[in-house]
């Protein structure tokens, strides 16, 4: 059975950089997506230089072939995208959005992939849960305590969202816990929820109040890590110990 090896030092400080480039990018400025872009891709071009040598054989491996899914997935969906753009006359209104999003699927889609031949579909989906369920406590935390200045929910307005909050957590949390448990059923409420929420943006933004791009962008961050560890335990093997 595989062990959840903890990452190197480089390995924790590039998490570190992308964590806090993140949240740059959400509540201080978009241009400082360019931190989280340092983090993520820095230490690989480093080591393609031969400047950094902190991974075996068998990481350079899972590294390389990851970056090969990852230009097979995100290269798939950006010509989805254009021809979609192309035959539907659509207007990008929001560019830097949608180049965010793309990069935001090539990092997800190199990193789960590159976790998975390491760790293998439960543990990296438990991992992957929890760190994006973290990341989303912090900015619905952040949301309801900052609010809107030009707003003033009522009572049932804020327990509501709330409640929302609350339920948007448990969706990664629990199925963090039920996945070393149960990983099929686990994969297929993963799933599930994935097609919710998918219908309740596109719902929303279908009459106008929010872009396509912004759904994109949404979409990247919150449906894909679902769909992806849905997909990873319900086509995961019985794990045996050694």
């Amino acid at each position: 059975m595989k062990t959840l090896t903890l990452p190197n030092r480089t390995g924790l400080i590039a998490g570190a950089v992308v964590a806090i480039g993140i949240l740059l990018w959400m509540f201080v400025s978009k241009a400082l997506i360019i931190v989280a872009a340092l983090g993520a891709f820095g230490p690989g071009i480093l080591r393609e230089f031969g400047w950094l040598n902190d991974h075996d054989e068998y990481q350079r491996q899972a590294a390389h072939r990851a970056g090969y899914h990852a230009y097979l997935v995100v290269g798939l969906i950006t010509a989805v995208l254009a021809s979609f753009l192309s035959v539907e006359g659509q207007v990008v209104e929001n560019p830097p959005e949608l180049v965010r999003s793309l990069l935001l699927l090539l990092w997800l889609a190199w990193m789960f992939s590159s976790l998975m031949s390491y760790w293998g579909a439960r543990k990296t989906a438990s991992t992957l849960l929890l760190v994006f369920g973290s990341f989303w406590a912090v900015f619905i935390i952040a949301s309801l305590v900052g609010g809107d200045p030009g707003s003033d929910p009522s009572l049932v307005e804020s327990i509501m969202g709330v409640l929302f909050g609350i339920l948007l957590i448990s969706i990664f949390f629990v199925p963090a816990w039920a996945a070393h448990r149960w990983p099929r059923i686990t994969g297929v409420v993963l799933l599930v929820a994935a097609l919710g929420l998918v219908l309740l943006f596109y719902s929303g933004g279908r009459g106008g109040a929010l872009p396509w791009t912004t759904i994109l962008l949404t979409n990247s961050m919150l449906i894909l890590p679902l769909l992806a560890c849905g997909v990873a335990l319900i086509r995961d093997k019985e794990e045996k110990d050694d």
